[in-house]
């Protein structure tokens, strides 16, 4: 996967602090509309910037830049130089990343009393086709590059795509609920159809102020899709045989996502 190279650009480090006085997480999975919310709530200046720091590809970058050994330095690096200056620290986790702290218990202790927002969306399997498709040609975000190869329409990838989206929010939901956590939830279509409402509501829950503060009322980044995605959807749909999430053939796949 090409990395998106502009998160580890200097220019949008904040000045420095010690530490952050808030954190905002933005649980979600892959093709939720992750990277268009956190490029929204950076450009507030008020959210710090929520990027994939956990993610496996990230991450090792980010310890060859910083010259640092283990996850903790670097999110402890990375919060002195990207929360912004009404100390708010942003990151984005996908519930895969947290493989990289080890335990949810450890991301709790490394960002004791985080305010989760938990991104989700209506249309999973309009998010499944989007997954396959981002995972195929490895364009994960629009200008990335060339893709690597054309996709191709694959009952079985974007059935493996849907059910790893559906059992990561219910993952993410378990986790928080079960420790307690405080957390919102917004839905990718609710997003779009208001931009800027969404990020107030972000605001609001977390008692960021907002004064003089320029809110984006529509996406900062360019939404991929089209027709190809449209019409993968209507074929995926009408090839479904109807089988439970929970048949026989689907238990292993199930026991490897819930133990990861």
């Amino acid at each position: 996967m090409a990395l998106y190279s502009e998160q580890f650009f200097e220019e949008h480090d904040f000045p420095p602090v010690d530490k952050p006085e808030k954190v905002l997480v933005v649980a979600s999975t892959p093709r939720s509309g992750s990277h268009m919310l956190g490029h929204a709530l950076y450009r507030t200046g008020v959210f710090g910037f929520p990027l994939e720091y956990a993610n496996p590809a990230n991450l090792k970058e980010w310890k060859r830049l910083l010259e640092l050994d283990s996850l903790e330095m670097v999110i402890r690096e990375l919060q002195h130089r990207r929360t912004s200056p009404n100390g708010v620290f942003g990151i984005k986790l996908h519930y895969s990343h947290i493989r990289k702290f080890g335990t949810f218990n450890n991301v709790i202790s490394l960002f004791p009393q985080a305010h989760y927002v938990l991104l989700t969306r209506k249309s999973l399997v309009k998010q499944a086709v989007s997954l396959s498709i981002a995972r195929q040609t490895g364009r994960w975000i629009h200008g990335q590059g060339d893709a690597k190869s054309e996709p191709r329409y694959d009952f079985e990838h974007i059935d493996k795509c849907l059910r790893e989206i559906s059992l990561d929010n219910a993952a993410w939901r378990y986790s928080l609920e079960a420790k307690g956590c405080s957390y919102m939830e917004v839905e990718y279509e609710n997003l779009l159809a208001d931009f800027g409402g969404a990020i107030r509501d972000i605001a609001e829950f977390m008692n960021v102020a907002l004064d003089n503060v320029d809110v984006p009322e529509l996406p900062v980044t360019k939404k991929q899709g089209g027709e190809m995605a449209e019409e993968w959807c209507r074929r995926f749909i009408t090839q479904h045989d109807g089988k439970s999430l929970f048949s026989t053939e689907n238990k292993s796949f199930i026991s490897r996502i819930l133990s990861r």
